[in-house]
């Protein structure tokens, strides 16, 4: 998913254009992935792969049904709602990942759970974990190295970000510190937490109906 912004974030990078401070939100570019092959598969499951997605829609959607639900379980919001009507909660773990444990759930607008993503760090796994999962090797994308966080100003509401990984913040803990060196955490903030997020393989999907496919871009019926 998320893969139309992408030129743009590429060549802004490429141009400076995304410098610390920019108001233009890299949280939310920087986490949509780009095709890992040279063509997508047919956004449309096989029988195998729509078997595979009812199975872990079923289970995830009993478990997580909303937000508050991934955030007792320990998931973060690591984005505002992005251009397919979605924010992104992470477990922080690129460890222990398996069918019914993603790292990644996506929630709409009013909190009800949609969809999700499985990400493989690709130091772990040079080579797309296609083996993992029952989908075609054309589901796979690859999402690049970036950092997120999220901080507050007195008691302000938690602002979340995200950056390009400068060198000094390619490992964990990334620290106020280290984010004020890059000039992207503002005088004053209190940062909250903060996460170096590697290059991964990335799958993901819509849990719920989706009249364009389990694997579209985007899901008509959220917005």
């Amino acid at each position: 998913m998320r893969t139309a912004w992408i030129a743009l974030t590429t060549v802004a990078l490429s141009l400076g254009l995304l410098l610390p401070g920019h108001p233009i939100a890299l949280a939310q570019t920087m986490q949509m992935p780009t095709p890992a092959s040279g063509a997508r598969a047919d956004d449309h499951a096989t029988p195998a792969e729509a078997a595979f997605v009812e199975r872990v829609a079923k289970s995830l959607l009993a478990r997580y049904p909303t937000a508050a639900d991934a955030e007792k379980a320990g998931y973060i919001r690591s984005t505002g709602i992005e251009e397919d009507g979605t924010a992104v909660f992470f477990n922080r773990d690129f460890t222990h990942i398996d069918e019914l444990h993603p790292n990644f759930l996506w929630y709409d607008r009013h909190d009800n759970l949609v969809g999700l993503d499985y990400e493989f760090p690709q130091s772990a796994y040079p080579k797309a974990p296609v083996s993992l999962f029952p989908v075609g090797a054309g589901r796979w994308t690859v999402v690049h190295e970036h950092v997120h966080f999220g901080y507050r100003v007195g008691g302000g509401a938690i602002v979340l970000r995200g950056a390009r990984a400068y060198p000094n913040l390619r490992s964990e803990p990334i620290t106020a510190a280290a984010l004020q060196a890059d000039h992207l955490l503002p005088a004053g903030a209190t940062l909250v937490w903060a996460y170096h997020h590697p290059a991964c393989w990335d799958l993901g999907f819509w849990l719920i109906p989706n009249p364009s496919g389990a694997f579209a871009e985007l899901n008509p019926d959220v917005r």
